[in-house]
């Protein structure tokens, strides 16, 4: 859903265009293959730093079962070692993507006509633009608007190295003779 909103106050016109999702679920990809042993020797994402592991902090790999527990013995998360053609697919990956996306907003200034006239111009506008100003969501990845699945956009709600949306900001100005 979505709503726009105009005012105007004298000389001055703002529009704001916000747009909102409820209730849609995210198969956040990369949470799976960042946080698991997918990508061998490649980092993982902050969050797995108590995560439960079989590689020593002298990059040892550790198989005595008395070792392992000494290791883990703080480990919070389960993070078993995948190979590099696989991961396990759980609902740990499954995210609210719901969220609240204020999508532009628009500040415009009408010159007088008065101070125009002399220059022969009928209408003068300045005006500023931002889109994709904020997001507001629990989303843990970059944008809950996800469509991407890195080389097709016709797999909505799978966030698979996916790009944010970028904020872009313009400048105008509309003139009439």
């Amino acid at each position: 859903g979505g709503f726009n909103q105009s005012f105007t106050y004298k000389n001055w016109d703002l529009n704001v265009f916000v747009n909102f999702q409820v209730g849609n679920d995210i198969l956040n990809a990369n949470k799976l293959e960042f946080t698991s042993g997918y990508t061998a020797n490649g980092n993982l994402l902050a969050t797995m730093n108590g995560r439960w592991r079989n590689v020593n902090d002298q990059g040892v790999v550790v198989t005595d079962p008395t070792e392992l527990a000494a290791l883990n013995a703080n480990a919070t998360l389960w993070s078993p070692l995948t190979s590099n053609s696989s991961f396990f697919v759980n609902s740990y990956a499954i995210e609210d993507g719901s969220f609240l996306r204020i999508n532009n907003i628009t500040l415009g200034y009408t010159l007088p006509s008065d101070l125009l006239k002399k220059f022969k111009i009928n209408r003068m506008r300045l005006y500023a633009t931002v889109n994709n100003l904020a997001v507001i969501t629990n989303y843990s990845g970059y944008d809950p608007e996800v469509n991407t699945r890195r080389s097709t956009g016709t797999t909505p709600g799978v966030d698979y190295s996916a790009y944010p949306r970028s904020r872009a900001f313009i400048f105008g100005l509309n003139f009439t003779l």
